[in-house]
């Protein structure tokens, strides 16, 4: 079974309903556009950082046009000197690749390696936009519903931050 079924899987198991959508393969979030406009709904941006000396990682969920500092978020999350996390440990603990990171792989982190960072602002939507760890495809799901169910029923904690 492939990694997106598995999403779905997962999602299938906690109850929480989704919309898809298939699109052409997305490598960066202004190519999500398409998406958001076909699911009236808002892709964030999704980071993976790591610490200098990567042991610590890090999933940062922001709105896609707010420019950040790791320094900001770093310091919001209690994190030292966050940076870009390398390939090798998307694929190790989230169970993808770059353009199709995404919060959905947290169902591969059993050993809760990774703190969520979210932007607080990302609260106010109604619904945000995933890639089930494939980026030729988008869900769309309530917003409380990944954060009440989704993340809660992982064993995850969200630390909000202000972008």
């Amino acid at each position: 079974m492939d990694n997106k079924q598995q999403v779905l899987d997962a999602l299938e198991c906690m109850g929480i309903n989704y919309e898809m959508c298939s699109h052409a393969p997305v490598n960066s979030i202004d190519d999500c556009r398409a998406a958001e406009e076909q699911l009236h709904a808002l892709m964030p941006r999704n980071v993976f950082l790591c610490t200098t000396n990567q042991k610590h990682f890090a999933l940062l969920l922001i709105r896609p046009k707010v420019p950040f500092r790791t320094s900001l978020i770093s310091k919001q999350a209690g994190m030292s000197r966050l940076s870009f996390a390398p390939e090798s440990e998307i694929k190790r603990l989230l169970g993808t690749y770059p353009g199709a990171v995404s919060p959905l792989g947290l169902i591969y982190d059993a050993q809760h390696e990774v703190k969520l960072i979210m932007d607080r602002a990302l609260l106010n939507e109604e619904s945000l936009l995933f890639h089930p760890l494939d980026n030729a495809c988008s869900l769309k799901i309530n917003t409380e519903a990944f954060t009440q169910r989704f993340i809660a029923r992982l064993g995850y904690e969200i630390n909000l931050v202000d972008t």
